[in-house]
Parts: C-alpha cells; sequence; structure tokens
C-alpha cells in the first residue's frame, strides 16, 4: 500500500466507529485509489461503505481525511511512538496470519522483525494466590533464558510477573496494552518504563486519547495469542480473562498449555477445565514450553524458584509498616506514605509480593500477610 492509502487507513482507524469490516469495504471499493479518499469531500467518503452512525457522526465532524492524517501523525510524533502496517518490519509477522488482525499498531520500541525469535504469551490472573507471583516470574525468566521472547499484557498479577521475569532473565517481552499507550494507569508506568529500558516493546491497535473500558481488555487478548507461537495459561480462575487468550488461540491455531493446580485452588480453576476439556496441554515448567514453540529441550522440567529475597529494602520495611490485615487500595497506601512518589510505591508493592509478605486482593487491594 502507498503512503497516501497508508494515511488514510491510519486515519480512519483513529475514528470512533469505524473498524475492519468498514476499511475492507472501502479497500475493496477503491483499490489502489483509496489514497484519494484523503481529499475527498466527507459526505462522498459516507457514499462508499456502510458506516455506523457514530461513524458517521465522526465523518462530519471533519473537513477532510488529510486534516485527521496531519493531527494523528502529529500526535504520535510528539508522544515519542509511531505506526506500524501489516507487512511493515515493525508489525509482529505472526499476527498478521489472523483472522481480525488490525489494519494498524502504535507501538513503542524496536521494530517486530528486528529480532526474529519464537515468542510465547504468558497470561493469568490479576489476583493469583499467594507466593505464585515469584513462580509466573521465575517461569518467564527461566524461559527467556532459553532464548524465547515473552509476550503479555501489562495487567497486574501474572502479566506483570512475567513481563519482569523475561527482563531479569535477559529477554526481550512485548506487551499488548488495553488502552492508548499513553492513557495506561499510572500503576503501570513504571512496568512499562521497565519494558522499554529492557529494548522491549509496547504495541496497541487503539489510537492516541483511548482510554480502557470494559470491552478494550478482551479485544486486545487477540493479539496476544496472535502475535505467540504458543500460549501458556499460567493461573486462571473460571471467570479469568486470561480464558479470553485461551479461546483466541485456539481459534488461531496456537498451541494452547495450562499449568494444573489443585482441586480446592479457585485460581487454578480455569487452568484446570482447560486440561480437563482436552483444549491445552499439561505444562509442567519451562521444557514443555520450549518444545511447544517448536525449540529443543533445553533446560530440565521442573519449574527452579529463585530463593525469596531475603531482607527487604528500606522502603519496603516502611510500606509494610504502613499497612494492616484489613486490605487497602493503591490510593489508600499512598496516602499514609504521601512522601514516597507513586512509581516507587507500585515497585515497591511489587517487591513485597515477591517476597511472599503481601497479597493482592481483587479491586487492587493490598493485604499483609
Amino acid at each position: 500500500m502507498h503512503s497516501q492509502g497508508r494515511r488514510v487507513v491510519a486515519a480512519l482507524w483513529s475514528l470512533q466507529g469505524i473498524g475492519l469490516k468498514t476499511l475492507q469495504q472501502l479497500r475493496q471499493r477503491c483499490g489502489d485509489e483509496v489514497g484519494d479518499l484523503l481529499t475527498k469531500a466527507p459526505s462522498d467518503v459516507r457514499k462508499l461503505a456502510d458506516f455506523t452512525s457514530k461513524a458517521r457522526e465522526s465523518l462530519a465532524s471533519m473537513s477532510s481525511l488529510a486534516e485527521v492524517a496531519d493531527a494523528l501523525e502529529e500526535r504520535v510524533r510528539r508522544l515519542g511512538y509511531r505506526i506500524a502496517f501489516e507487512g511493515d518490519d515493525a508489525y509482529p509477522p505472526r499476527l498478521t496470519e489472523t483472522r481480525h488482525a488490525p489494519p494498524v499498531l502504535f507501538y513503542s520500541g524496536p521494530a517486530a522483525a528486528s529480532r526474529p525469535r519464537r515468542r510465547v504469551a504468558l497470561v493469568g490472573t490479576r489476583h493469583p494466590d499467594s507466593g505464585y507471583v515469584r513462580k509466573a516470574m521465575a517461569l518467564a525468566q527461566q524461559v527467556a533464558d532459553a532464548g524465547i521472547g515473552v509476550i503479555s499484557g501489562a495487567a497486574d498479577g501474572i502479566d506483570h510477573a512475567c513481563h519482569k521475569g523475561a527482563i531479569d532473565g535477559g529477554g526481550e517481552t512485548w506487551a499488548f496494552l488495553g488502552s492508548a499507550i499513553e492513557e495506561v494507569d499510572r500503576q503501570q508506568q513504571p512496568l512499562l518504563e521497565d519494558i522499554k529500558e529492557s529494548g522491549g516493546t509496547l504495541f496497541s491497535e487503539f489510537p492516541p486519547g483511548a482510554r480502557p473500558d470494559r470491552s478494550t481488555f478482551p479485544r486486545r487478548n487477540r493479539l496476544i495469542s496472535g502475535a505467540a507461537d504458543a500460549v501458556v495459561v499460567i493461573r486462571a480462575g473460571t471467570t479469568s480473562g486470561a480464558l479470553h487468550t485461551a479461546r483466541y488461540a485456539l481459534d488461531q491455531g496456537r498451541s494452547l498449555l495450562a499449568m494444573p493446580g489443585d482441586f480446592f485452588n479457585a485460581s487454578a480453576a480455569g487452568c484446570n477445565a482447560l486440561i480437563q476439556s482436552g483444549d491445552a496441554r499439561v505444562c509442567l515448567g519451562p521444557a514443555d514450553i520450549i518444545h511447544a514453540v517448536g525449540l529443543h529441550d533445553a533446560i530440565g522440567k521442573q519449574l527452579t524458584l529463585p530463593e525469596a529475597p531475603q531482607g527487604l529494602s528500606q522502603l519496603g520495611q516502611k510500606v509494610i509498616s504502613a499497612l494492616e490485615r484489613t486490605p487497602l487500595d493503591f490510593d489508600a497506601i499512598s496516602a499514609r506514605l504521601p512522601d514516597v512518589p507513586t512509581g516507587q510505591l507500585s515497585a515497591t508493592l511489587m517487591e513485597l509480593q515477591l517476597a511472599g509478605v503481601l497479597v493482592q486482593k481483587p479491586g487492587s487491594r493490598y493485604e499483609k500477610l
């Protein structure tokens, strides 16, 4: 697609109410002349596809698609990230093979094809049982040690631990976000900075300014699975969003694995159900993941956990002393420690979870063990 056509696609994708189906209609009807839409009157553009009412409103509010494209490119440049189109080196190659791959991705970090390697999506609940964050982190670290890229969604809990483990293992990690890159929750910011500093990449199909809502996270899960060679559900209850990723993996023909848990553990019930149904193979350690992505078995079957931290940092001790047995949310903890920057507080809460002295409850509430 020539440069003018790319600008049209990016501009339309950034407008509310315009999705993949509408873009496909326009490209079929316009062919190589799709770039000409940049200068057409919005009223003429509206005649070329079955636009939703919201899309019609978006088109009516602008003078031309060229104006939208200019504004989008300037905003992306100002925010410090870039735009990738299907077929570009920056666009994850495995994702292009899937149905409903977005025509545009916004990204920050190295281009996807700059480091060709096998990749695995490691996903799970935001609220794992006590001690499981450390296990997920250790698994991701050993997978990264084997040269496999780690993909996840940068959410609290298992996702966060897997990104951190990959970074600690000296590997590459990709995060697919459920909002525009600059619109992530402030508690995610330290992790995203770590990903970028380690040479990882942040991806989003959502244009600048797009805030997350109930639909955006399930929607982005198809990108997590689609960009990977295999998907592993590490910990998931029966209502976990990680099961959306598992369903997408099956639809996309990706190898699906799940780590089993005991019968009484509700946070493992979703994993157990995937295994029992035959949809997922059992994952007992890094070697199963290495095999699933088509590499040789380079390390042992059993997961080797790092030693738990022997001592807490001075800030960690300060945070623990401010907590109670009753769960407190992030803002309440921050209010008790007004001299601690929020980024430092977020990193310290993760440190305390890894140390096994703190557990995160639903609603981003933290409780001292």
